[in-house]
């Protein structure tokens, strides 16, 4: 089995690359130093989790591509490719690779011979990061060689508290492959900005502001506001968390 080269940026470290460049260089190179996940960012997690197997019901009788530990992800990719090219009509978690950037995709569906694309969010709003974590999707998916007929995102049609009581339908389904399309040229270039800063391994010079905590929370907002920080020059930290 010939398998690509691990990958070097996720999903979840694009994000955190979008809302601030020192949150992405601390997940890759200091994730210890990372806050303790609080109950309630534990139980949005295990929601998601919930809301991610409802959504699979929609569409039954499928394979899925998720490795048992995430070293595993690069047979995952295989695995996909397998699965494309035998034409497999519903294939869960499917794991797409370009740039040494990797995704995994809710679901992937064939109709009309062609696949359709869907990550499930749970939550009723599309948000802003919603929409670039697709768009990146859709990028890595297109170039590494699936051209997919739609990207749709299934949301929630109630709060998350009454989706997860009701038996009745609980999602929605909105298409945003032209958001994806419009914003090409920009995913490439913020994923290359990413990848860079992976690769130079320095801490950014960032200072804290309104987006240590807009969108989210950073996960290193502890650290990062900590007095011993706060009072070093960013070539200092450098040296002292070593590189």
């Amino acid at each position: 089995m010939n398998l690509p080269p691990p990958h070097l940026l996720s999903k979840t470290s694009y994000l955190q690359s979008l809302q601030c460049e020192k949150s992405l260089y601390l997940y890759k190179y200091h994730y210890k130093k990372r806050d303790p996940v609080s109950p309630e960012l534990f139980q949005r997690f295990q929601k998601g989790h919930v809301i991610g197997k409802l959504a699979q019901e929609k569409f039954p009788g499928g394979i899925s591509c998720q490795p048992e530990f995430p070293s595993d992800f690069r047979k995952s990719i295989v695995y996909t490719q397998q699965l494309i090219s035998e034409k497999f009509p519903v294939i869960y978690e499917p794991a797409f690779q370009f740039k040494r950037a990797l995704v995994a995709t809710d679901l992937l569906v064939l109709k009309n011979n062609k696949y359709t694309a869907y990550e499930v969010k749970s939550s009723v709003e599309i948000s802003e990061v919603y929409l670039k974590d697709a768009a990146m999707q859709y990028y890595i998916i297109l170039n590494s060689g699936l051209e997919i007929d739609d990207f749709v995102l299934i949301h929630l049609n109630r709060p998350v508290n009454e989706a997860l009581q009701s038996k009745a339908e609980i999602f929605t389904e909105t298409s945003v492959k032209e958001y994806c399309i419009n914003n090409l040229e920009y995913t490439s270039k913020m994923i290359d900005n990413a990848l860079k800063i992976i690769s130079i391994r320095r801490l950014p010079e960032v200072k804290t502001g309104f987006h240590c905590i807009e969108p989210y929370r950073c996960l290193f907002y502890q650290f990062c506001h900590s007095p011993e920080l706060q009072n070093r020059s960013s070539d200092g930290l450098t040296l002292s968390l070593g590189f």
